[in-house]
């Protein structure tokens, strides 16, 4: 077996960098303060690329030998004697910690500055090995080594391919017909949108009746959930084992998670730094830590858990079986403590707050409130025909009923207060809180419409037509380009 140098180097770096798996995925705490410093715009991703809201992107280069005691700052640039804040293609830190900037050569392709601006200890570091580059960058021979394990996919690789814009609607002489005019609180934001029958993610900003575009999956979508200050969607595809992380600025896939089974449905924090997932064929719940965009935990449970939700406090979860409808609790500390909690049939809805189960009744049309310790139900309230989703707020319940009727049960005296009938026909099916607001979307799987309800009136503010059935909404708060 024939070795050369260049290979000997490689491995070298790759085992000195995996010995000191904290700059794998999270920059030293002293380059983010002097990039924030100096760029406070800037974006740095779980796998370290930096990014600025223009485009500019930076590749972090891992230092093969780190200097002792470094402050962040800047000791070197190419142009010489520029300010971060200024661009320049390379930048090397006092660590010997450096940023080399995306840029494009003649011919268009992307790559970083001529290897005769970049200096030599430069060239002796290393690229975050999780890293994701941007497809088809073309690095220099001689900074290969640089590279170790990490591999560039080509420009048109499926790395790109749930991000690329696949249908863009032609507004030539339909524009004044497809704007409308949103309320207050929905401008800048975005819908993504996905129907029962179709691969594709419709873009549809706020103000439009059409998708600006759609986005393509692998198969019919399971979920799409933006976290990470909506800068990232997890997104999840019948038939496949691993959730993708997609990076909506950079329109590339930054990430696969592999979960072994086929995720199913999917709920986050409030602070969005957690996700917890639930699966077709296994016995757990999977915790996803959504600042490092990491497999945490996969916690064994009772049953196979569907209908997942997060109490109200965030302490626990609340499940059923979808094999027998056994409703479970799993506390979210060290104990897991994992509890049988009641049986109830064709349950649309779990909520979960302080020592009470609520749960929505297909079979019977209820709500069903269930005490934990007791474990028996406590308490039971008619609801419109066919209750399919909940939302707690205010100390109240939002129960959508796909009759198309809003029932608000108050909690503090078990008493059904109010009720909010929805225009037209077809068949209700979600409530999408509007962050910051009163507001509640309300979708409907059989009209190509959302209806837009304030909850604060209890009334009905807007109707808003698209030209697409809608099976599952999401809301970027944001405008997407």
């Amino acid at each position: 077996m024939k070795f050369n140098i260049k290979n000997i180097a490689v491995m070298a770096l790759v085992y000195c960098f995996s010995a000191i798996g904290a700059y794998a995925t999270k920059l030293p705490p002293y380059i983010v303060h002097s990039i924030k410093a100096d760029l406070p715009k800037a974006s740095i991703r779980f796998d370290g690329l930096v990014t600025l809201p223009d485009g500019t992107v930076y590749l972090p280069v891992l230092p093969s030998n780190p200097k002792k005691n470094p402050t962040g700052k800047v000791v070197t640039t190419y142009p010489a004697n520029k300010k971060l804040s200024q661009l320049p293609e390379v930048v090397v830190f006092d660590s010997n910690f450096a940023l080399l900037k995306v840029i494009k050569n003649a011919k268009g392709q992307i790559t970083v500055t001529d290897t005769k601006n970049i200096p030599f200890i430069v060239k002796t570091g290393l690229f975050p090995q999780d890293m994701l580059v941007p497809p088809g960058l073309i690095i220099p021979e001689d900074m290969k080594i640089m590279m170790g394990d990490l591999v560039i996919n080509v420009a048109d690789s499926r790395i790109n391919d749930i991000l690329k814009e696949t249908t863009i609607v032609d507004k030539t002489n339909t524009q004044k017909t497809t704007k409308i005019i949103p309320v207050a609180e929905m401008k800048d934001k975005t819908l993504l949108v996905t129907t029962l029958d179709s691969k594709m993610v419709n873009v549809i900003p706020s103000d439009s009746l059409v998708p600006k575009y759609t986005l393509r999956m692998e198969n019919l979508p399971k979920f799409v959930q933006p976290v990470g200050h909506d800068k990232y969607l997890l997104v999840a595809a019948a038939g496949k084992t691993y959730v993708e992380v997609a990076d909506i600025d950079q329109e590339v896939i930054a990430k696969k998670i592999d979960l072994s089974y086929q995720p199913a449905e999917i709920v986050v924090t409030q602070d969005k730094s957690r996700a917890y997932i639930a699966v077709l064929d296994s016995q757990a719940i999977f915790v996803i830590d959504l600042k490092n965009m990491a497999l945490l935990e996969k916690i064994k449970v009772k049953g196979y858990p569907k209908n997942i939700a997060l109490s109200d406090d965030e302490s626990a979860l609340v499940y059923s079986d979808r094999n027998n409808g056994d409703i479970y609790t799993l506390a979210l500390d060290e104990s897991y403590l994992n509890k049988y909690v009641f049986n109830a049939s064709n349950v649309s809805k779990l909520a979960l707050r302080g020592n009470n189960v609520y749960l929505l009744s297909r079979t019977t049309n209820e709500l069903q409130v269930v005490d934990n310790d007791l474990k028996d139900l406590i308490y039971s309230q008619e609801l419109a025909s066919k209750p399919v989703d909940m939302m707690l707020k205010n100390n109240k319940l939002y129960i959508l009923c796909a009759s198309n009727e809003i029932d608000i049960f108050n909690l503090e005296d078990f008493s059904l207060c109010e009720k909010i009938q929805l225009p037209g026909g077809g068949f209700s099916k979600k409530l999408v809180p509007v962050p910051k607001s009163n507001l509640v979307l309300v979708t409907n799987v059989l009209n190509k419409n959302y209806h837009v309800v304030d909850l604060s009136k209890n009334t009905v503010v807007q109707t808003v037509p698209t030209n697409v059935t809608i099976s599952d909404l999401q809301l970027l708060n944001r405008k997407v380009e």
